[in-house]
């Protein structure tokens, strides 16, 4: 498939890497019609659309509203759908799972149903690397064949999406679709709720680096622009067969794992960040009870997508991360607002799992 403009449906555009996608897209696809939907729920957040709002359409809606989005397709004909929305936080889903499972799982199917009614060229749904649960001592990596085994509320939210998903790819084989997992994502937009915002925000307003138990919890770093390059390819790259083995080996779906190979533990991230703001770790860190059920590892490997659509990262880590932390600096009034509007987002887990809005 080729890069020639076209109409793009992106949801959960006002999230993090939706955001992001829809700035990449509009720099890599000039003169493409870029539909952006959210239905702005906690951490979605319009000013990240701001410095282009010019040049998209955006639309207030609910992937869960079969006929809202039916009408949508309808109006707009979109020829791609890239669908971002989802409730992302695995502490808010230990206080409130039923919001998680309702997006995450009805939303995904209700959506799959419009694109097959009102059929588009392709629909990309994007999942996450913890839909396969916490990796075995000794395992190197998982892969887009390995066995679904989420264990906490936001992760089997986001698995029960990616059945629904591999059902379709298998049992309405007319629909191109596709699906991603990705690695932990870092940059700009990301709300002040995960790891690295968090941290920057604190430190910035003098407040101590909450870490999580030990911080030796290991995860895999993607820089969200790459994330948006991978999508971008799997979006104009060949169709691929569904073949019959695949009931078999899901890793003949066309699902494609996403990840630079940047494993650091917390507490690497949380000691690279502060030197970056000129702070003493032994200073600034606090160890915080952990959260319950938090997975100790996860990694996947992205060989297949390098190998089929030769996509490779492209932005180093230790510069990613350093350009994350300046526009975090630079761009205090965009997460002030967030907190204004918000309160704290630091969950305690000292005081149990209360209905209160939640941290890294």
């Amino acid at each position: 498939m080729s890069s020639a403009p076209a109409t793009y449906l992106v949801t959960g555009a006002c999230g993090f890497i939706g955001s992001n996608f829809v700035h990449y897209l509009l720099d890599r696809v000039p003169g493409s019609t870029v539909v952006a939907l959210d239905n702005l729920s906690f951490a979605a957040n319009e000013a990240n659309l701001d410095a282009v709002r010019d040049r998209i359409r955006f639309v207030v809606g609910d992937i869960c509203d079969f006929e809202g989005m039916a009408g949508l397709y309808r109006r707009l004909r979109p020829d791609y759908v890239v669908n971002f929305a989802a409730e992302s936080h695995n502490d808010r889903a230990v206080v409130d799972p039923s919001s998680f499972a309702r997006t995450n799982a009805l939303g995904a199917q209700t959506l799959l149903e419009v694109s097959r009614r009102e059929p588009v060229r392709r629909h990309l749904h994007v999942s996450t690397i913890e839909v396969y649960g916490e990796l075995a001592e000794g395992a190197p990596y998982f892969t887009e064949a390995s066995p679904l085994n989420a264990k906490t509320p936001y992760s089997a939210a986001k698995a029960a999406g990616d059945q629904f998903v591999r059902a379709y790819m298998q049992t309405y084989r007319e629909m191109d679709i596709a699906m991603t997992h990705c690695a932990n994502n870092f940059g700009r937009f990301q709300f002040p709720e995960k790891l690295i915002p968090l941290m920057i925000t604190n430190v910035l307003r003098g407040r101590k680096v909450p870490v999580y138990g030990d911080g030796l919890q290991l995860r895999d770093w993607l820089h969200v622009d790459d994330h948006c390059g991978a999508i971008l390819a799997i979006l104009h790259g060949p169709r691929p067969e569904v073949p019959a083995a695949a009931a078999l080996d899901p890793g003949l779906l066309p699902i494609w794992d996403v990840s630079s190979r940047n494993e650091r533990t917390n507490l690497e991230i949380v000691h690279a960040v502060l030197g970056l703001l000129g702070k003493r770790p032994e200073e600034w860190i606090e160890h915080v009870p952990d959260r319950p059920n938090h997975d100790r590892r996860y990694l996947i490997e992205p060989a297949k997508l390098e190998s089929r659509l030769g996509w490779r990262p492209q932005v180093p880590f230790a510069e990613g991360l350093e350009a994350t932390v300046r526009w975090y600096v630079d761009h205090r009034a965009w997460w002030e607002a967030i907190l204004a509007r918000t309160g704290e987002l630091a969950f305690d887990w000292s005081a149990g799992a209360r209905a209160t809005r939640s941290g890294s």
